[in-house]
C-alpha cells in the first residue's frame, strides 16, 4: 500500500512537471492618462513575460 502511494505520488509530480501550465505576469494592470486633450492620441505599453513551465499563446488582446 505504502509502495503504490509513492509510486502514485511521483506519477502526478512528473505529470505536472512535463504538462506544466504557462501563466502570463504583467508589470502592472492598469494606466491613468489623467485628462487628455481632444482629439489627441494617447499610447501606454505593458510589459509581460511568461512566469509558467509551458509555452504562452496569446490568442486575443483587447480592451476594457
Amino acid at each position: 500500500m505504502k509502495r503504490s502511494a509513492v509510486v502514485l505520488a511521483g506519477a502526478l509530480l512528473s505529470t505536472a512537471f512535463f504538462f506544466g501550465k504557462p501563466s502570463i505576469q504583467f508589470d502592472r494592470l492598469e494606466h491613468d492618462f489623467g485628462e487628455v486633450p481632444e482629439n489627441s492620441e494617447q499610447s501606454c505599453r505593458f510589459s509581460f513575460h511568461n512566469a509558467g513551465s509551458a509555452t504562452l499563446i496569446i490568442e486575443r488582446v483587447g480592451s476594457g
